[in-house]
């Protein structure tokens, strides 16, 4: 947090924090070969962690919900195919995440690659494709994840 941001009272501090944008634009997910849907998409530049967060929220009939996040620095070009199991020296991350009244878990992106086609600051513009392998979930089970997107907030 920066210096100023210290010394503003919690209300305000709450306004200086990233806004999560709609995006529009496409997402074409398949996960373990099944085509999803997403039906809420938002796209965050948070300057203070320099990172760009993209956020695909699906609702299965209100009671199952999954979301996929990708998480890439700002320093990215575009071009840049990078190996999802180098995330500890690249900063790009990416997790599934199922929520439903008997099961809850998120598990990371760890292998497979990432191609970021375009990335462009102000009204956020974010394209590329993700096509990687979960870690196990409480199940025991990978997830395959296949993702093309071309976003703009």
């Amino acid at each position: 947090m920066t210096a100023n941001a210290q010394q503003l009272s919690p209300e305000q501090q709450k306004l200086l924090r990233p806004k999560a944008l709609n995006a529009t634009g496409t997402f074409n997910a398949l996960i373990d070969t099944v085509q999803v849907d997403f039906q809420t998409l938002t796209l965050v530049h948070d300057r203070e962690q320099a990172i760009y967060r993209l956020i695909a929220r699906h609702a299965d009939n209100s009671v199952t919900v999954t979301k996929i996040t990708i998480e890439l620095p700002n320093n990215l070009r575009p071009g840049q195919v990078i190996q999802l199991d180098q995330w500890m020296s690249n900063e790009v991350n990416a997790w599934y995440a199922v929520k439903s009244p008997t099961t809850h878990y998120i598990v990371r992106c760890s292998t497979g690659t990432l191609i970021l086609g375009s990335l462009q600051a102000g009204v956020i513009k974010i394209s590329g494709t993700l096509d990687g392998t979960t870690d196990k979930d409480i199940n025991g089970n990978t997830h395959t994840l296949k993702v093309e997107f071309d976003l703009t907030s």
